[in-house]
Order: structure tokens, then sequence, then C-alpha cells
């Protein structure tokens, strides 16, 4: 009797803890890639959790260093808009505001 309350223990933690790590993996799938194109640098800053990893390159085809994000559109970006963040890194395709972005 008691290896069959044992075994029934056992069998209720295990199913337990594999209900809690489908309610973790759920949570830690990130919310959808917002929609950047066209937009101004800042809110890209402003829209992301503040722990996901932001990578800015100029691509203008000038290599400028992005100083002050106030100064600059958003002309690509990846992941593209609507994919889930998991926690990679976002890269982020800039040029000054007052200048078209490549190729459109």
């Amino acid at each position: 009797m008691k290896a069959r309350a044992r075994r029934a223990g056992v069998v209720a933690g295990a199913a337990l803890a594999a209900s809690l790590m489908t309610v973790t993996t759920a949570a830690a799938a990130g919310p959808p890639m917002p929609e950047f194109r066209g937009r101004g640098l800042v809110h890209v800053f402003s829209a992301l959790d503040y722990r996901t990893r932001v990578d800015v390159h100029d691509v203008s085809g000038y290599r400028r260093t992005v100083l002050w994000p106030l100064n600059w559109k958003v002309c690509s970006q990846s992941p593209a808009a609507g994919r889930q963040l998991n926690g990679q890194a976002v890269t982020i395709g800039v040029v000054k505001k007052t200048e078209k972005c490549p190729g459109g």
C-alpha cells in the first residue's frame, strides 16, 4: 500500500513539473517584433525591452557612427516584423532622418 501511494505521488509530481515547464516555456517566448521601418530610431529603444540587445548600423554607405538616436530613422530590421522575440539580438539599419533609405 505504501509503495502504491509513493508511486502516485511521484506520478503527480512529474505531471506538475511537466505542466510548470510548459507554462515557463510559453512565458519565455517573447512578444512579436514590431514594425520599425520608416520610424525614428528612438522608437526602437522605447518599444523594446531594455534587456534586448540592439545592434545599430548606418546603411547609407558612409559608415557613420550612430551617436544621437533622434537624428536617425530605421530602414531595415532583423528579425522581421511579426517574428517572435526570444531573447536574440535585434539588428537595425538606419540613415539620417533627412536621407532616403537605400534601395527605395
